[in-house]
């Protein structure tokens, strides 16, 4: 399967509003990305197309999935780390203002660091779940899975049996290549692939 890091979304404005914080939609640069990204998997022979519920992870799917006339299958165990008191896009603002708590997460990498934050434990299990259940469901085709960082960084970790953020900070629109084989046999097959987003944009024809 390729696990797909959603585009650039709109930034966190403090004071903004709720839903744009807590649900954000693609920035103009993340719809190129997920154009990008349509073209580049459109012949890569997917058949299936998961996202998480998240708003900018059903958008970046959207143009593949409109591209291959596929319909998105919605994945709740597919949804970013769940960050307790910091939802709603907190996080973001938290991080800029180099919050200790934020310190002790990098240094322990513990989401639950973050009060009420989901257990690395948790969503590592989560994970698994839900990726599990995409192999059976769908066997011996190639899924794109639409998804975010911690849930992509956590998948890999698992595969390698790596720290839980050796793969942490994938780039927006990045691909990242997972076989899950049998007895729950994973393997790592590529990680953080954005050469499709390092075009150039076309130039416009000079005029005389």
């Amino acid at each position: 399967m390729l696990l797909v890091r959603h585009g650039l979304q709109v930034g966190y404005r403090p004071g903004g509003d709720s839903r744009d914080q807590g649900d954000p939609a693609l920035a103009p640069g993340g719809q190129r990305q997920a154009q990008r990204l349509a073209t580049r998997l459109s012949e890569a022979g997917v058949g299936v197309v998961c996202t998480s519920p998240a708003r900018r992870a059903r958008e970046t799917a959207e143009p593949l999935a409109n591209l291959l006339k596929l319909r998105p299958i919605v994945m709740e165990g597919l949804r970013e780390v769940g960050l307790g008191e910091w939802e709603g896009g907190t996080v973001h603002q938290r991080v800029r203002e180099k919050d200790l708590t934020w310190a002790r997460v990098l240094e322990t990498e513990r989401w639950d660091a973050i009060p009420g934050a989901e257990t690395n434990e948790e969503l590592h299990g989560r994970v698994a779940r839900v990726l599990v259940e995409v192999r059976a469901n769908f066997p011996g085709q190639l899924v794109a899975v639409f998804t975010h960082d911690g849930v992509i960084a956590a998948a890999l970790a698992l595969a390698a049996r790596a720290s839980s953020f050796a793969f942490a900070s994938s780039d927006h629109g990045s691909i990242s290549e997972l076989v899950l084989g049998a007895r729950d046999s994973w393997r790592v097959r590529s990680f953080n692939d954005t050469c499709h987003l390092r075009a150039r944009e076309p130039r416009e024809p000079r005029r005389p």
